[in-house]
This record gives C-alpha cells, structure tokens and sequence, in this order.
C-alpha cells in the first residue's frame, strides 16, 4: 500500500501485472458502471473529465487491458461507456482488499507459539489458557513458529453450555462489557488469558439473557481462523 494525495493506494495483482488502485479511481470506475458515461462519471466524483480520462489510460497500460468501451453517439449524441469484463475484473479485486481491511480493523488478535503439528489433517495447535487451539494449516510452519491467530467477532459462538458440534475450541468466558455497535451487540468476553470481542443480534442476547458479569462458554471453528506467522 503505498499513499498519494488522494488517500491509500493498493497494489493489486491483475493476471501478471501490478495496478495502483485508491478510492477516487475506484469510485470512477464504479460510476461509469452505474451511470455509463465518463462524463457523469467524473462529476459525480468531483474530478476532471481529462483526469478521468488520464486514471483510465493509466490503469489500462499498467494493466495493458481494455478497462473501458466508449462509444460515440450521433449528432444527437447518446454515446455511452461501459467497463469491460477486465474493468469489472477490477473493481471486484479492489473490493476484495476494502472488505479485508474492514475485517482486520475489528478481528481479535492473539499471539502465540505452534505447539504441534498434523501433516495429515493439515492442522496446528497453540496454546491458550493451557488448553489447545485447533488452527487450519495453511502455508508453511513449524513447530515453536510465533504466529498471530485472527479471528473475526462474527466468527465466535456464544453458548450457556457447551455444545456436541463441529466447534471444537470452546473456552469458558465471563462477558465484562457490552455495547451497540453497527446493528449488532458486541460483547467484551474475558476467557482468562485474553479478551475478546463477539458480536451477535439483539434477538440472540436476548434468547441468551446475556447481561454484564454472566458466565458462558464462547466457540469458534478452526476454518474460521486465519494465522500469519511472526
């Protein structure tokens, strides 16, 4: 990520190149598609045509692909732009990296070392609390490796008892904080060793009777785990 007046810029791989891509070009590329016009485009966005036109010559050389189709209209005019299937291709790369960054904004974080490894299943273990964590082995690591587990709050289970399921970490939790937060009710629960946050309906707080100080159990799935190495 690099970044320019305009905000961050990403680096996106498209096929075998590189483009630089931040908010205002996305945004460009977004509003030809809606409205078909560069022209609409660029004024819904607040820039000049002739930048419009420059950020689209720019992304097809670095692309070296049609980003964008024009066609001229008659005397009456009527001409239109569309994004091509690359164009598309774009903004769908860009959105990825946008709803990755917002996840990472909100995941809990816990740091710790690999303590066993099962080639065979393709998983990994750590330690928390004294008890197991079952990771998905993704990429190469080995035992002792320091590793960051991410785990988004969404991705957490709350129950009153634990539960015969295919959620095999589950650690019991005292919630010490709660909170609205984006249409959703996001706990603050203490498993001993470490705080996390989970977020769940108002309708299941309620079902649950969760209020400060309550003890539950919380859960995840090993698939619902990233883990970057350290």
């Amino acid at each position: 990520m690099d970044r320019t007046k305009d905000g961050p810029q990403y680096r996106l791989k498209f096929d075998d190149k590189i483009i630089l891509l931040n908010k205002k070009k996305f945004k460009l590329l977004e509003y030809i598609d809606e409205c078909g016009s560069i022209m609409k485009a660029s004024k819904k966005e607040n820039i000049p045509y002739r930048s419009a036109l420059k950020y689209i010559e720019q992304l097809e050389k670095e692309s070296n692909k049609s980003i964008v189709s024009s066609q001229r209209g008659g005397k009456g005019g009527g001409g239109e732009s569309k994004l091509t299937n690359s164009g598309k291709s774009i903004l769908k790369e860009y959105r990825k990296v946008e709803s990755i960054l917002k996840m990472h904004d909100d995941v809990n974080e816990i740091e710790s070392n690999i303590i066993d490894i099962d080639e065979e299943n393709k998983i990994a273990n750590i330690k928390l609390n004294n008890e197991k964590v079952i990771l998905p082995l993704r990429g190469s690591f080995n035992i002792g490796d320091r590793v960051l587990v991410l785990i988004s709050p969404e991705d957490i289970f709350v129950m009153l008892e634990p539960q015969e399921s295919s959620v095999r970490n589950i650690f019991k939790a005292k919630i010490i904080g709660m909170e609205l937060k984006d249409h959703l009710v996001r706990l603050n629960v203490d498993i001993g060793a470490t705080t996390l946050f989970v977020d769940i309906t108002e309708y299941a707080r309620e079902q649950l009777e969760l209020t400060l100080g309550k003890n539950v159990y919380i859960g995840f799935k090993a698939a619902a785990i990233a883990m970057v190495k350290i």
